[in-house]
């Protein structure tokens, strides 16, 4: 793709939390509303200081020093190409660092409950992490979701919450806010591996770009980014010596019954299963520690397991109509 200019003359909505909210823990109808509006607007909404940033200290000072670790694996998985120095970096699931803000936080459950329906699931938990890049280092513009999919209404968010304060330096996404309106499998590559199959035809790009250009984005620590899965996006260079750490968590209504599933150990099944009337964890229990240094994403697959939607998957991948310029 070459070398970039940052574009930040535009930025993500972002939905303040008061620091006497954030510590009940118990979302606003304000907060809900606005959270749910931007998001089918935009695609993406930023909750800022909806996390105890000393949970997320603690974490990147765990997982910063094992990133180097994790990158001179030969065989683990970076995310477009080793160039992109863009790396899978899931969160240690164990007991003492699997912080309720981060793994069912309050504010981004409320405002998916009204989105998605009550108790949305959670089917995927991961991270990327971008190690020092070369300016050129980006990923293609892609959406996670090159499969037959709704066009006209959400069926999975991610939840990204970085370690650091993100800028365009160390490795801000690129985001083209509302393009999640126009986001179809027909808009995908076509003919290529499994993983180019994500990125989004060049001239629909250019077409795009002329009214709706991109920019990179910014958020402070202790904030986190909801964005839904079929909104095109580009992981950026980052050009600093430290890795930034950004945990990843896809949720999705129950009847979307997604097809993919978490790893936990089973001693933490008690209380992730304590989380339920906000969150659901697809996972499966298993004795011992989870090796998550060696989680990949690179055969995770978002699609349903729905017999109906299947049935449906022709009608589901059809360009919608055009939208108008402001999405």
């Amino acid at each position: 793709m070459g070398s970039y200019t940052p574009n930040n003359d535009q930025e993500i909505h972002t939905v303040f939390i008061p620091e006497d909210v954030r510590r009940s823990g118990k979302a606003t109808l304000d907060i809900i509303a606005e959270g749910v509006a931007f998001l089918h607007k935009d695609g993406i909404i930023v909750l800022e200081n909806a996390i105890d940033t000393e949970h997320i200290d603690t974490l990147n000072a765990k997982l910063a020093p094992e990133a180097l670790e994790i990158a001179a694996d030969p065989d683990h998985h970076f995310n477009f190409g080793t160039q992109t120095r863009n790396m899978d970096q899931a969160p240690p699931p164990t007991r003492e660092l699997m912080y309720k803000d981060i793994w069912c936080n309050p504010f981004a459950a409320a405002i998916l409950s009204a989105t998605l329906g009550p108790r949305p699931v959670i089917h995927y938990a991961n991270g990327n992490t971008a190690l020092k890049a070369a300016p050129d280092g980006r990923q293609p513009v892609h959406s996670d979701c090159e499969f037959a999919h709704p066009a006209y209404f959400p069926f999975a968010y991610v939840i990204n919450i970085s370690l650091v304060d993100v800028t365009a330096e160390n490795g801000g996404t690129e985001v083209w806010v509302g393009s999640h309106h126009v986001s179809v499998q027909d808009a995908h590559v076509s003919g290529c591996d499994n993983e180019q199959m994500l990125s989004i035809r060049p001239e629909l790009l250019e077409e795009r770009r002329k009214h709706s250009p991109p920019f990179q984005a910014s958020t402070k620590k202790g904030s986190l980014v909801i964005r839904d899965l079929r909104l095109w996006h580009a992981g950026m260079p980052n050009l600093t010596d430290e890795p930034r750490v950004m945990l990843a968590f896809v949720a999705s209504p129950e009847w979307w019954q997604g097809k993919s599933k978490i790893l936990l150990p089973k001693d933490v099944k008690e209380m992730v299963e304590s989380w339920k009337d906000e969150f659901q964890y697809d996972a499966e229990y298993v004795e011992g520690e989870v090796e998550y240094k060696k989680l990949s994403s690179s055969n995770v697959d978002f699609g349903s397991k729905s017999k109906i939607l299947e049935r449906y998957e022709s009608e589901l991948k059809v360009w919608p109509n055009y939208v108008p310029r402001w999405y």
